[in-house]
């Protein structure tokens, strides 16, 4: 797969990369060692320091395999649904004020001449 169309800046993902190491022991008596930001990334050793040592070379070697890309993310206002471009068309049109004022005095008017109580039972 081209990564060409994304048009963002690839770069090493090791470069600046900070990660955090857990050193657990098991109640086995081996070491279990694991890289936070990559759970699936875990050794099993007998010492800390072999833990230690194994999963470094382990995360490196997984690293080469691994590319990082900025994307930065468009604004909000640039993923609105296509019908906002037409919000607020009327809004200067009398027409229209006149036809939403006759909408809400409906709305308003405490006259039921014209429900069928029928319908909501």
């Amino acid at each position: 797969m081209s990564l060409e169309f994304l048009n963002a800046p690839q770069s090493p993902l090791s470069n600046n990369l900070k990660v955090t190491l857990l050193i657990e022991t098991l109640p086995s008596g081996k070491v279990a060692a694991s890289v936070l930001e990559f759970p699936d990334c875990r050794v099993e050793a007998q010492t800390p320091g072999e833990a230690i040592s194994q999963i470094k070379t382990t995360f490196l070697e997984r690293l080469k395999h691994i590319q990082a890309i900025s994307w930065d993310v468009p604004p909000i206002k640039d993923l609105q649904p296509s019908w906002m471009q037409f919000a607020g068309v009327f809004k200067d049109d009398p027409d229209f004020q006149k036809m939403m004022s006759a909408i809400q005095a409906e709305r308003t008017s405490d006259d039921e001449s014209e429900v069928d109580p029928s319908y909501y039972l």
